[in-house]
């Protein structure tokens, strides 16, 4: 199995610190990483899903000196039923801190909002914080900006709050340069919180990038893709007053398409389907309204 992911992906997913996990290596033989060429220790997803399972029996008082030998199917068939227990509990943790986020948000309580984002953000992993922290919190605040129950003002606190969060994980960046992904929004499309959101994502899945940030005429995106040598290209594309997906995509694709000199996929976050005419240069457009969508997709990656 291709190893490509870093220590800090362990170490974010799992709630272990890097050192702990060094030791199991040196002191108890339980992973064998590869090295980049930087000397950076490099895991495969077995690795990943072995060490999770190990952090769930060492909470349910498994020593790790009996599980250090264990194969993976030995290690799921000690798992017992007080796992399920436990992720339950955690999802009613994450559920509670929704709530008390959003209830400091209610009351224009800034300090508090990111005192206890950052607490969360520091006691779970990167993928469970943006699943079950981030994009709840978001959600929500749309709708009540939405019911103008609360104000944009509102909206901009916890969109500041979060993209600083957010820029305090710290993932390795090691996956494969042939196969990074580059990711900006179009020009005049200023919603750079999805796109920093998908680059998380893509570290966590072992997926190397290249972060370009937002608002990108389509001729300066070809040329740096061009440079880069970027196969795939991860737009973020969400409406605003300020931008239109269904009037603008498809200029905005013919124009990157006329300066491309590579074949290259699109990944459109947040659009929806249209038709599309056909491209010299891109090869695939592929539509993802979700952030769990781009997360299985990037899971079965090659």
């Amino acid at each position: 199995m291709k190893k490509s992911l870093g220590i800090n992906v362990i170490s974010n997913v799992c709630g272990v610190m890097p050192h702990t996990i060094r030791t199991w290596e040196k002191r108890y033989k339980i992973f064998s990483p590869d090295r980049s060429e930087g000397g950076q220790r490099l895991y495969s997803e077995d690795d990943l899903v072995k060490a999770k399972l190990i952090v769930s029996l060492l909470k349910q008082g498994h020593s790790i000196s009996t599980l250090a030998s264990q194969s993976l199917q030995d290690l799921r068939s000690l798992l017992i039923t007080d796992d399920k227990d436990s992720f339950h509990s955690n999802k009613m943790l994450t559920s509670v801190s929704t709530k008390k986020l959003l209830q400091h948000l209610e009351n224009f309580n800034i300090d508090l909002i990111a005192s206890e984002m950052q607490l969360i953000r520091m006691s779970i992993g990167a993928k469970e914080f943006i699943f079950e922290i981030v994009l709840p919190v978001m959600h929500e605040t749309e709708r009540m900006v939405a019911k103008k129950k609360y104000s944009v003002t509102q909206e901009h606190i916890i969109s500041t709050i979060i993209r600083y969060q957010l820029g305090q994980i710290n993932l390795a960046n090691v996956g494969p340069n042939i196969d990074r992904f580059a990711l900006a929004t179009p020009e005049g499309n200023m919603h750079e919180l999805p796109i920093l959101i998908a680059d998380i994502i893509c570290h966590v899945n072992g997926v190397s990038t290249c972060y370009l940030g937002a608002s990108h005429p389509a001729v300066c995106l070809s040329e740096a893709v061009n440079v880069l040598k970027c196969k795939t290209v991860v737009l973020g594309v969400n409406s605003s007053d300020r931008w239109d997906f269904e009037k603008n995509i498809v200029a905005y694709l013919k124009s990157m398409d006329k300066y491309l000199k590579n074949k290259v996929i699109i990944i459109l976050g947040g659009g929806i389907e249209v038709n599309l005419p056909d491209f010299q240069f891109i090869e695939n457009v592929r539509v993802i309204r979700r952030f769990e969508e781009f997360d299985i997709m990037l899971t079965t990656f090659d």
